[in-house]
């Protein structure tokens, strides 16, 4: 997942002059989705649980701010893809989210 949105990203922004200020945010979660990976062997799932709980909050973030552009204007001709691609991530992390909130609860969060 942090591949695809690092992915995603690089591929929105390429070329713009806003392209890293505006991607900062997407790419930190990635960091640190790799490094909650990393580190879960030795630390359980507590990582992945604040990690993914902060992906949702920036999925959620950018879902209202796209479906409101579509509703209010100025409409994006990718809009509807987009929403589709970021409720599917919303799922992904909510998934995951619960995922490791069982893990840490169960014992394997340390």
């Amino acid at each position: 997942m942090a591949f695809a949105i690092s992915a995603g990203e690089i591929a929105r922004f390429w070329g713009s002059g806003r392209s890293i200020p505006m991607a900062l945010d997407e790419l930190a979660i990635a960091v640190v989705l790799v490094w909650a990976a990393w580190r879960s062997p030795r630390e359980g799932a507590y990582g992945h649980l604040v990690v993914w709980g902060a992906f949702c909050g920036l999925v959620l973030v950018l879902l209202v701010e796209t479906a409101d552009r579509q509703m209010h204007g100025p409409m994006e001709a990718a809009g509807p893809i987009y929403l589709a691609v970021l409720g599917a991530m919303l799922i992904l992390g909510l998934w995951s989210v619960r995922r490791a909130l069982r893990l840490a609860l169960g014992g394997g969060g340390r």
